[in-house]
């Protein structure tokens, strides 16, 4: 995807942050359309491939869209909006579309709003264009034994040293059928990076196909991460309790 080509877009909508540090702030989101991992627990499985047309406020817009197309959107929905924590953009992942964010997130610069990005970080290149344009990193540190197995650990050993632009903090998703070794490598690689690092433990909201993990377990992995770094917490996904997007 090129920036003359546009941007794939999923959806765009206002609601509160359900997940990780920033639980309960309300956010704009801008739903990026693709990704190309296969994780058992994903609940945004209508995000994965992109579509001719999203939404927006109630409306239908064809993609892709172009960044200034985007950008001008944005404004109107962010106009006068009280108690605007940031921009979030998700997906889907957003770093399959590097180019486009790199035309995109400058224009949202201007509207004086802060920039928060959901990744799984496995992209390198795409970090190096995208981490510099944001303020907020919410690093999803992806267990191959959850998200299609290979060897994601390599990437984050490429990736975590390019964050250090921003604010940062790692979120782990756990689920029924994780592999114990894969989550200890997880918790090692923050360590390493910079063990006062935030790690969010997130267990996984049960959907067709996936399980959770009950409190037992979910105390074990606690303990082991904490013993490594300095803050950790259990965090489910807030929005999925409360009944919001």
């Amino acid at each position: 995807m090129t920036v003359n080509e546009g941007g794939v877009i999923s959806e765009i909508f206002l609601s509160y942050q359900g997940e990780g540090l920033y639980v309960g702030r309300l956010q704009l989101f801008v739903r990026l359309a693709g990704c190309g991992l296969g994780c058992v627990y994903c609940d945004t499985v209508a995000a994965r491939t992109p579509a001719g047309v999203f939404t927006s406020a109630g409306r239908t817009v064809p993609n892709p869209i172009s960044a200034a197309d985007l950008a001008g959107i944005v404004g109107e929905l962010v106009a006068g909006v009280r108690g605007l924590h940031s921009i979030s953009v998700t997906g889907g992942e957003p770093l399959e579309q590097p180019d486009f964010l790199a035309s995109f997130l400058p224009r949202c610069r201007s509207l004086g709003m802060l920039l928060y990005l959901e990744t799984n970080g496995l992209h390198p290149d795409a970090a190096r264009i995208v981490f510099p344009l944001v303020d907020i990193i919410s690093l999803d540190i992806k267990l191959p034994s959850l998200c299609g197995g290979g060897d994601l650990f390599a990437l984050y050993e490429e990736v975590l040293p390019l964050t250090a632009a921003g604010e940062l903090f790692c979120k782990i998703v756990v689920a029924d059928g994780l592999d114990r070794d894969d989550f200890r490598r997880a918790v090692d690689l923050v360590a390493r990076h910079d063990r006062r690092t935030p790690l969010v433990v997130q267990p996984a909201t049960p959907v067709e196909g996936c399980g959770t993990i009950g409190p037992g377990l979910l105390d074990e992995l606690y303990r082991e991460a904490a013993a490594r770094l300095v803050d950790v917490r259990i965090i489910p996904q807030c929005h999925r309790i409360i009944g919001i997007r």
